[in-house]
């Protein structure tokens, strides 16, 4: 990042602080990282945790701020785009995770000419673990991109995708961190139901899944070639495997991602 840019933030939910959290740790390069919004609360939480600037409007941010994150919620986006379309000159860079929202309709709502990017990146960017795709609008040069590619692979892994895989995206890894822990508490749970004091099985599947994805990036298989080698014929594991196939879990991850995917859709439609 530029040490001379400011950046500014719109909208101060839980996906801001998580990702300005990551960024903080890392030592994002910003001259000052200024935030706005409309619940007093969520600032001051910034600026007391993470030493964010509040400020007190959203065009103040546009006016300050030399790349302007956008992370209100998609049914806002269309009116904070109608109040601080004035304030933009055209060096300014957009960068929004409002999910299902496109390039195209952030330009249009603006009026001008803005290099527009599109994020969808998750909850693990708080401990710089994230999974982020980032996918530029018509306006947004090579450079513009490195910028956003940079600010996000400060926390986490960023990859640059085609526009029109971002709402798959929402669902497999912007969803995806719920669906994880979703697993992590019934696995707790049937381990606690089966006698384990509440700890020790806590403490089991996390580093279960820890090492699970330890093996799958160190070993480059399918993950089916592993979940062979832990399936001795006749054992426990398949015993497990079994009753998870015949309760339906494949085809409940099928129709959860697949729901995610137009719920995403849906939310751009309405957004618009």
């Amino acid at each position: 990042m530029n040490p001379r840019q400011t950046l500014g933030v719109i909208g101060c939910g839980k996906m801001a602080f998580a990702l300005l959290a990551g960024l903080v740790k890392s030592d994002h390069g910003y001259k000052q990282v200024i935030a706005f919004d409309v619940d007093d609360s969520r600032t001051t939480l910034m600026a007391r945790e993470l030493s964010v600037q509040p400020v007190q409007s959203n065009r103040e941010v546009v006016k300050q701020a030399d790349v302007v994150l956008l992370a209100v919620k998609p049914n806002q986006v269309a009116s904070v785009l109608d109040e601080i379309r004035d304030d933009f000159a055209e060096s300014k860079l957009v960068v929004s995770i409002a999910a299902g929202i496109t390039t195209q309709f952030i330009e249009a709502r603006l009026k001008k000419n803005l290099p527009v990017l599109r994020v969808m990146p998750n909850t693990p960017c708080l401990v710089g673990e994230g999974a982020i795709a980032v996918s530029p609008g018509r306006f947004a040069t090579s450079e513009h991109l490195e910028v956003g590619s940079r600010m996000f692979a400060a926390v986490g892994k960023a990859v640059v995708v085609p526009e029109s895989y971002l709402d798959a995206v929402t669902a497999v890894s912007g969803s995806g961190p719920a669906y994880v822990y979703l697993v992590a508490e019934a696995v707790t749970d049937a381990g606690v139901e089966i006698g384990l004091p509440r700890d020790l099985a806590r403490s089991l599947v996390i580093q279960t899944i820890r090492g699970s994805i330890a093996m799958l990036e160190a070993t480059g298989e399918h993950p089916a070639v592993l979940r062979e080698q832990v399936t001795s014929p006749g054992g426990t594991t398949i015993a497990g495997l079994r009753q998870l196939e015949e309760n339906g879990l494949r085809g409940a991850f099928f129709k959860a991602i697949r729901r995610a995917y137009e719920r995403s859709l849906e939310m751009g439609k309405a957004g618009s």
